[in-house]
C-alpha cells in the first residue's frame, strides 16, 4: 500500500512540475468560443464588415467639452439589421444607453474620444468587451455583457460611464455616421474626419 501511495504523490509531482514548466502563456485555449469567434468574424469579413482597435476606460468622469459636440439622435433598438445575422452567438447588450458625449469633427490621425453612460438590467452581470466594426463610413460599437463569476458577487450600480478612443489613422477624411448598440434605443451621431 505505501509504494501505492508513493507512487501516486511522485506522478502528481512531476506531472505538476511539467505542467507548470511547459503551459502556454495566456488564456487557455477554448474550443467552443473560438470556434464562435472563428464563425463570426468569417461572416462580417463576407459582409465587408473591419474590425477596429479600440482602448476603453472605465469608471471615468465626463469631461468638460472644449470642442463642439456632436448631435446625437436615437435609432433602432438591437444590433441592426445590418449585423443581426452575423454572429455565431449572438452578444448580451446593455438595457439602455442614456447620454452621450462625442466631438463633432477629428483631425485625420488623432485619436476620437466619445464617452456614454449605460444602464443594465442584470446586476450580476457587467460590460466585458466592447467592439468597434467599420464598413465604408458607418462605425458600430458593440458593448457587450459578461456574468460575473461567483454567487454572490453584483455589481454596485446599474449604471456606468465608459470612454472609448479609436485611432483615426487608417480612417479616409469623410463625414462618419456612429451607432453604439443597446437593447434600447441606439444612440447615433455623426463625426467628420478633417
Amino acid at each position: 500500500m505505501k509504494w501505492i501511495v508513493a507512487v501516486i504523490l511522485v506522478f502528481v509531482a512531476g506531472y505538476t512540475l511539467v505542467n507548470l514548466y511547459f503551459r502556454k502563456p495566456g488564456r487557455a485555449y477554448r474550443p467552443y468560443q473560438d470556434a464562435q469567434d472563428r464563425a463570426t468574424t468569417a461572416r462580417l469579413l463576407a459582409a465587408g464588415w473591419q474590425k477596429m482597435l479600440v482602448d476603453t476606460r472605465r469608471p471615468v468622469e465626463i469631461p468638460a467639452a472644449d470642442v463642439t459636440p456632436a448631435a446625437v439622435t436615437r435609432g433602432t433598438p438591437g444590433l441592426g439589421a445590418d449585423l443581426e445575422g452575423r454572429f455565431a452567438e449572438k452578444p448580451r447588450l446593455l438595457a439602455t444607453i442614456d447620454r452621450v458625449v462625442a466631438p463633432a469633427a477629428v483631425v485625420r490621425g488623432r485619436d476620437y474620444s466619445a464617452y456614454f453612460s449605460a444602464s443594465m438590467l442584470d446586476l450580476k452581470a457587467q460590460v466585458g468587451d466592447l467592439s468597434l466594426y467599420r464598413k465604408g463610413l458607418e462605425l458600430v460599437l458593440i458593448p457587450s455583457l459578461e456574468s460575473l463569476p461567483g454567487r454572490e458577487l453584483k455589481s454596485r450600480w446599474n449604471d456606468s460611464t465608459y470612454w472609448v478612443n479609436f485611432s483615426t489613422v487608417h480612417l479616409p477624411p469623410g463625414r462618419y455616421q456612429v451607432r453604439i448598440v443597446a437593447q434600447g434605443p441606439a444612440p447615433r451621431w455623426a463625426f467628420t474626419v478633417k
